[in-house]
């Protein structure tokens, strides 16, 4: 969840107490209700793969297995501080990720897709705190679409997820997480055969569950909307149009009394082109507004963008350069506004090595942090360079940066060795309301990542 999700303060013995000053929590289930054509499309051009899985065939199914052994170092795994009383810790695991997908030829008017990755972790440590990280996790996706080649198609889905997330303090209690959404979706694409198909539009519902092994009081329930349409144009372009609209509830009033964890109907509309601009150069641009609608506190209401553009330099390069502005939902100040700006580089070295590189800035801004909110639980907060309380006060920015290097060793062996970085830097700190010079949480924090792994497939 990177520099967005800021971070959880451990300043009481009760798990709740200190949720309560959990800084931001990206909201909901992370799948969306997507669409392949109706859907905002990016205008990253990406390498073809270097090799193909085979699968096993069995009648008009495909079964495609594969099995992954990682180690991993985290040199801050609960993203802690020297200023604060949270020192980082590193950590080193071990991971296995099994992965199974299972589809049908497509020739047909019902297409099935079955997907699922797990993610077992064990954590190889003296600390015990870090040992007893290990936890199981991963996804499963399925969807089945009726009338996929007819004008009018019906799609019933199911997105599961088991995201893993160590608390942002030295603690057992994770963050770990269940989210599952169940929906359908509406297309209508008329035209005579797909390829000659100008016109998309999707209609979806799902509703959706959040719930964490330990913070409890962070659950949610949703009800998800989304209207997406597409127009091609021109043989590459096409007017796209994103529309969501979510019901999000938290099943705990505990944080709300506090004047955290507001319930919102976030609303988001983009209008914009997405295509080919020449052989060798792609675009993307949308624009829209959104709306957090929080119940209680201060709401975000303003401009949505979205630039991108994506550049094949040759047959082996891929330059991809993105902005993008848009919310999020947070403990503190109800929401999160921010601009990103990324780029990443591509490059295939003859026909057994990708490597890819990517560097990303994220400003972030606040809505209105509630000090009662903060004084609730024992706590009092300060920003450098403001005045809590008002609009503005917590400003964070947040640096994300990767190096990654996929070998080909066979077809049926491959290889990753990677790089992450994640970075928050911030004015805002929490401090003890019975003593104001004791830190205990200056909200920031830096963390490298190193990896590498191992996959067979078939």
């Amino acid at each position: 969840m990177g520099g967005l999700v800021g971070r959880t303060v451990r300043v009481a013995r009760s798990w709740s107490a200190a949720a309560a000053t959990l800084a931001a929590l990206a909201s909901g289930s992370a799948v969306l209700l997507n669409s392949q054509e109706a859907a905002a499309q990016s205008a990253e051009m990406g390498l073809p793969p270097i090799a193909q899985d085979r699968g096993l065939r069995t009648g008009e199914f495909t079964l495609y297995p594969s099995m992954g052994l990682m180690t991993h170092y985290d040199t801050n795994l609960f993203n802690g501080s020297d200023k604060e009383n949270n020192a980082p810790v590193g950590a080193t695991s071990l991971r296995f990720i099994p992965r199974l997908s299972l589809m049908n030829d497509g020739n047909g008017n019902v297409n099935f897709a079955f997907a699922g990755t797990g993610d077992a972790r064990l954590y190889i440590s003296d600390n015990a705190i870090v040992s007893d990280q290990k936890a199981v996790g991963g996804n499963l996706n399925l969807d089945v679409t009726f009338g996929q080649k007819r004008s009018m198609s019906l799609t019933l889905f199911n997105y599961f997820n088991r995201a893993l997330r160590t608390n942002n303090w030295a603690t057992i209690e994770t963050l770990n997480r269940v989210a599952n959404d169940v929906g359908a979706r509406i297309e209508f694409h008329p035209g005579d055969i797909p390829e000659r198909r100008p016109f998309n539009i999707a209609i979806g519902g799902s509703y959706a569950i959040d719930a964490f092994d330990n913070f409890t009081v962070g659950n949610t329930t949703m009800i998800r909307t989304k209207l997406a349409g597409s127009w091609r144009f021109l043989p590459k372009t096409a007017a796209v149009l994103d529309a969501t609209w979510d019901f999000r509830k938290y099943e705990s009033s505990t944080l709300a009394k506090q004047g955290l964890a507001a319930d919102s109907k976030p609303f988001r509309a983009r209008l914009g082109l997405t295509g080919a601009l020449t052989k060798r150069i792609s675009a993307q641009a949308l624009a829209g507004w959104g709306l957090s609608t929080h119940s209680t506190g201060s709401s975000y209401n303003g401009f949505l963008g979205s630039l991108g553009v994506g550049l094949r330099a040759s047959e082996s390069t891929r330059l991809y350069l993105t902005y993008d502005h848009d919310f999020v939902d947070s403990f503190f100040g109800n929401f999160v506004a921010y601009h990103r700006f990324g780029v990443s580089l591509k490059q295939r070295f003859g026909n057994v090595l990708d490597v890819t590189g990517s560097f990303g800035t994220r400003l972030m801004s606040f809505g209105v942090i509630e000090p009662k909110g903060v004084l609730a639980s024992g706590l009092s907060s300060s920003c450098d360079g403001a005045v809590a309380g008002k609009s503005g006060c917590r400003s964070d920015t947040g640096m994300d940066a990767a190096l990654v290097a996929a070998f080909e060793l066979h077809r049926l062996v491959g290889m990753n060795i990677g790089w992450n970085m994640r970075k928050v830097i911030t004015n805002f700190k929490v401090l003890s309301a019975a003593n104001s010079s004791l830190v205990l949480d200056v909200g920031e924090y830096t963390a490298h990542e190193i990896y590498a792994t191992v996959v067979l497939r078939y």
